[in-house]
């Protein structure tokens, strides 16, 4: 499947697919962690899906895993994020539906 990278969803409603507060959002951007697209001259911060799977990475190694800000730069480019194989997005039985990506991400 092609990966979006349109950004089309504001601030708020980034947040709340990702699980944190919108200003948690900008602190991360304020840190360098994500950058999404300003738009016009409202400059109104718009992401695309790419972004929010970073940002649920962002959330994993900060909630989950206890790493401060300042490293998470160095573990998103280890690529120590858990992968999830295709296989295992089911549950066991042949044909049965796969559980969408961005629900599998970050449990809340």
């Amino acid at each position: 499947m092609k990966q979006q990278t349109n950004p089309f969803f504001t601030v708020s409603v980034a947040s709340s697919l990702v699980g944190v507060s919108p200003q948690t959002l900008r602190k991360w951007e304020q840190h360098g962690l994500i950058y999404p697209v300003r738009e016009g001259r409202s400059r109104r911060r718009l992401y695309s899906w790419q972004d929010i799977e970073r940002a649920q990475q962002i959330r994993y190694f900060v909630i989950r895993k206890r790493v401060p800000l300042r490293h998470i730069r160095l573990q998103l480019r280890l690529g120590a994020v858990r992968k999830i194989p295709a296989q295992a997005t089911g549950d066991g039985r042949r044909g049965a539906p796969l559980i969408p990506r961005l629900a599998l991400a970050i449990p809340r």
